[in-house]
């Protein structure tokens, strides 16, 4: 009779300490779940992550010299994001300003500065035309990619410089050419998706 009386009280004993709790181990599942789905990390990258700055000064027999310094625009930035698991990828591209200035035989004959508001003017990058279609949302996220003095075909009267807008993160471009005559006078001439 005691051995039925302590096998009754043992297994009260049991009962009474199988409460229903989780496991450590599965507290913690339950734990880093819940975490995950209420916390999202971010990750900011600035392109370029600094001021850059570049200056290329060209010389060409017909008398023309050419200045272009280009530099980063640290107040104006394109936002990219993109989520991949729990991080929020955020990539900021900085938009470029451009100064050009021109002599010809020691004569200054053109001197601009260029930013995002006045490209997408000159560019037309803010209307949409039968002639422009391709460029659709340069407007807004398209940022320099290069400029540079087009030498190729150097003309007597004329100076060519290749600008060339791209989308970041895909492969849309728009290439215009700057044409600035003797005496200064700007044209812009679209040539097409680069």
């Amino acid at each position: 009779m005691k051995h039925i009386l302590y096998l009754f009280l043992i297994s009260v004993l049991v009962f009474i300490s199988c409460e229903g709790r989780k496991t450590s181990h599965e507290a913690l599942l339950e734990s880093i779940e819940a975490y995950d789905k209420e916390v999202v990390t971010e990750k900011i990258v600035f392109i370029p992550e600094y001021y850059s700055e570049r200056e290329v000064d060209t010389l060409f027999q017909n008398g023309y010299s050419v200045q272009i310094k280009t530099y980063s625009d640290m107040a104006n930035s394109i936002l990219f994001t993109k989520i991949e698991d729990t991080i929020n990828y955020q990539t900021y591209y900085r938009n470029f300003k451009f100064d050009i200035r021109i002599e010809r035989d020691g004569k200054l004959i053109f001197e601009e500065c260029f930013d995002k508001k006045k490209i997408n003017l000159l560019f037309r990058y803010d209307t949409i035309t039968k002639s422009n279609i391709e460029d659709h949302e340069f407007d807004k996220i398209g940022i320099l990619k290069s400029i540079e003095v087009n030498d190729d075909a150097p003309m007597a009267d004329k100076l060519k410089i290749d600008v060339i807008y791209a989308i970041p993160e895909t492969d849309r471009t728009s290439l215009h050419s700057i044409i600035i005559d003797k005496k200064g006078r700007l044209k812009v001439e679209r040539i097409g998706p680069y």
